[in-house]
């Protein structure tokens, strides 16, 4: 069905009206004066009125098509009346005789826009649309004044964190993904990291090249669901093992699914594009280079694309990547570090870590708190979470260990302690923190975040007990004898979200602290005088 949305004009984690089709009565709504996403139809008529960053869907009709209407081309090229900016988005085929094409702008004011297709039914169809500010904070990508961390762009730098869930294959109601949907907002999530692939059940027939439509269908509706709470997806497009394609690379059938992919969800803000699961199995670098290319040629926006490398993924880097995708099973900060140190763009571990304890990705609750830590201080690195128990929802033969939409309130152990890190980023790192690197000099016995005048250090000291780094969890050194400035300290506790004043420490010495417990614990340091030093 049409989605239509409209709500408060809010920001990150605001939250919509949703209504697919008939409005579900038991789904619940939030009712606003923003203006949110919509559809319309071509040609002519009054311009429709979108939101920034708000998806709107153009339908044509087309009753005299013959052959595969999945692989009938269609193109809209939407240009900015003020600017010129021109954005180019492949359309898809939604069933029946319905083409559709999904724009997002990017810019205030009029867009017009013009179809092309070798059908004469769908090419040149016209019109226009008007963009206004809707508050949403607009694409989760690399900030391109500090190429190294992720930023939206109209919005906050965030440590991107993500969770592990088959959206395209649960089943659950719209209501019910509304409150999954809610959960992630409430404790701070910004993603949901998913396979969309043969496996996964995207196509309907892989040898007739059709798409499943009602799956597809809902996955948009999910995605719309997402967007208006300022969420958004990893996509990981392959799995392994007994998942992994039939298809060779570069077939048509390929062609088809990255077409269809980026046609369906391109429009919506925060979505990244990867290759796949234990890619060596399947794929080459040659490859690996042509999905990166292919995706970037399909996608005006810019969304992040790469190709997950490491361990059983092999170490086949995409030449031209726009983040940078590792694979590291277990959250080390050495691979954390070398993760945002080997490229100038952000970095996410998409090997997700598992809550399992003793399983594949063996982390209990508490390494998974140390973790999103360890990914602040070692720059910004983004990270997903898994669940302890393998699952295979829609009879997938490639199991794996996804939370579910209707139970990840009672599977998720480490969300109230996840659920810290960015409000703090946020608020006591600020506008420094974009420019913070990793600092080892500053600190013996933990790490260290800073910016290059030292306005503002970050401490982290990992504590007893990490399963993947070891720590005394006493005392350690602060380095300050290089620098001019005295700093407010005041440790932050990570479990409870207290932060607790230690005083001035003074610059010109090294001081040895010691923490109130053998735990890990975060110490923030600000100068009193706000003036460059150097060290």
């Amino acid at each position: 069905g049409t989605v239509t949305l409209g709500g408060n004009a809010g920001g990150s984690g605001s939250m919509y009206t949703v209504l697919v089709g008939t409005p579900d009565p038991n789904a619940g709504s939030s009712a606003g004066s923003g203006t949110g996403s919509g559809s319309g139809s071509g040609s002519g008529g009054d311009p429709a009125t979108v939101g920034k960053w708000r998806r709107h869907v153009i339908a044509l009709s087309n009753s005299s098509v013959t052959g595969n209407p999945f692989e009938l081309q269609l193109d809209a090229t939407f240009t900015h009346t003020d600017s010129g900016t021109t954005q180019t988005l492949p359309g898809y085929f939604a069933g029946g005789d319905v083409w559709k094409v999904a724009f997002m702008p990017s810019l205030l004011g009029e867009w017009t826009y013009v179809t092309a297709s070798p059908d004469p039914d769908l090419d040149g169809q016209s019109g226009s649309i008007n963009a206004v500010a809707s508050g949403h904070p607009g694409m989760l990508k690399m900030d391109p004044n500090h190429p190294k961390k992720w930023k939206y762009v109209d919005g906050s730098h965030v440590v991107p964190i993500g969770m592990f869930v088959q959206i395209m294959l649960e089943d659950s109601t719209d209501a019910e993904f509304a409150q999954f949907a809610d959960f992630l907002s409430n404790n701070n999530f910004h993603l949901v990291n998913f396979r969309l692939s043969e496996n996964d059940k995207a196509f309907s027939s892989v040898s007739g090249r059709q798409m499943n439509l009602s799956l597809w269908d809902r996955l948009e509706r999910r995605m719309e669901i997402l967007a208006e709470r300022g969420l958004g997806v990893d996509v990981m497009l392959y799995t392994d093992d007994s998942g992994k394609p039939s298809f060779g690379p570069q077939s048509d059938a390929e062609r088809l699914l990255i077409r269809y992919m980026v046609a369906r969800l391109a429009s919506f803000p925060s979505v990244s594009f990867n290759t796949g699961i234990d890619l060596i199995e399947y794929r080459d670098q040659a490859w690996v280079n042509w999905y990166g290319s292919q995706i970037k040629a399909l996608d005006p926006y810019g969304h992040p694309v790469s190709s997950r490398y490491g361990g059983g993924s092999g170490n086949s880097i995409m030449a031209g990547q726009t983040y940078n995708s590792v694979g590291a099973r277990n959250s080390t900060i050495a691979d954390l570090l070398d993760g945002f140190s080997d490229f100038d763009v952000p970095t996410a571990n998409t090997d997700n870590w598992g809550e399992d304890r003793t399983g594949i990705n063996g982390h209990t609750p508490a390494d998974i708190r140390r973790a999103a830590w360890k990914a602040t201080v070692a720059g910004g690195v983004g990270f997903n979470v898994r669940h302890n128990s393998s699952s295979c929802p829609g009879g997938t033969t490639e199991c794996d260990r996804p939370f579910t939409i209707t139970g990840i309130a009672g599977q998720l152990d480490s969300e109230q302690w996840l659920s810290l890190v960015n409000p703090f980023v946020q608020n006591r790192l600020g506008s420094t923190f974009p420019e913070m690197v990793p600092a080892a000099s500053l600190v013996s016995g933990g790490y260290a975040l800073a910016d290059p005048g030292r306005s503002k250090i970050l401490l982290f000291v990992v504590g007893q007990g990490d399963t993947w780094d070891s720590g005394t969890g006493g005392a350690f050194t602060v380095k300050l004898s290089g620098l001019s400035d005295d700093y407010d300290a005041s440790w932050f506790d990570p479990r409870s979200g207290t932060e607790t004043s230690l005083g001035v420490l003074a610059g010109g010495a090294d001081h040895v602290l010691a923490p109130a417990s053998n735990e890990d614990w975060v110490l923030l340091l600000t100068s009193t005088s706000g003036s460059l030093a150097s060290n």
